[in-house]
């Protein structure tokens, strides 16, 4: 086998390689991610606090609602029941009479909007509890599958290393060090062929020194364009 052709056959494995890493890494970004539960855990987590304030927010409103109906209540008492016949104290209840009652007017308001909130909230949090638990529970067989398919993308990527290596120990150094160069910067292809004159790699007709140099050469020659090593079809 001439060195071009040890160069194809490195080429090929190569690009073999470059997929079986892709499809490799592929497997283990899933499993990484773990069927992103980890957001959605997150998302459970923060709703569940915001149901927690939306029921602290309901329990004091409530309290604030209890509280000032009682005052209401009697400071009314106090106000229309004779008792009182001071003019600057009546003047004095009329005037707390009227704030108890905006504020409770406010809480009342208050009560319906706060209501709904907790409502959704709870809502929200048993829709993404149900989510999370339907995919825990998927991503426990997905798991299984992606863990399995880690080994044998390993095993196959580790093999087909094996062989790269084993032809990269056929070529000299120098074509080596020249190809790695070349296919790393070329995004994977390194040698392409020259058919009818014309570089298949960048479609450039070759001058006729070109192709006699070629010829003649032990191994692929550099194309004019600089681009990639060229071997003769």
């Amino acid at each position: 086998m001439t060195i071009a052709q040890s160069l194809l056959s490195l080429q090929s494995t190569d690009q073999s390689l470059a997929i079986r890493r892709r499809e490799y890494r592929e497997v283990q970004t899933e499993l990484d991610s773990e069927g992103g539960l980890p957001k959605l855990r997150e998302s459970c987590d923060s709703t569940r606090v915001r149901v927690l304030e939306a029921k602290v927010n309901m329990a004091r409103l409530e309290s604030d609602l209890a509280m000032l109906k009682d005052e209401v209540a009697e400071l009314e008492t106090r106000l229309y029941g004779g008792a009182i016949t001071n003019v600057r104290q009546l003047t004095a209840i009329e005037t707390e009479h009227s704030s108890v009652r905006r504020n409770l007017a406010q809480v009342e308001e208050a009560i319906s909007p706060a209501q709904v909130a907790a409502e959704h909230a709870g809502q929200q949090f048993a829709d993404l509890t149900a989510d999370l638990e339907a995919k825990e529970k998927a991503w426990k067989t997905r798991q299984v599958e992606l863990r399995s398919e880690k080994i044998e993308k390993g095993t196959a990527f580790n093999e087909m290393l094996q062989i790269r290596n084993d032809e990269a120990a056929q070529i000299p150094d120098d074509h080596l060090a020249r190809y790695t160069r070349l296919f790393r910067s070329n995004r994977g292809i390194a040698i392409v062929r020259v058919d009818r004159g014309v570089c298949q790699g960048c479609a450039v007709r070759l001058p006729v020194g070109e192709l006699t140099r070629l010829r003649a050469a032990d191994g692929p020659i550099p194309c004019s364009c600089g681009r990639a090593l060229l071997t003769e079809h």
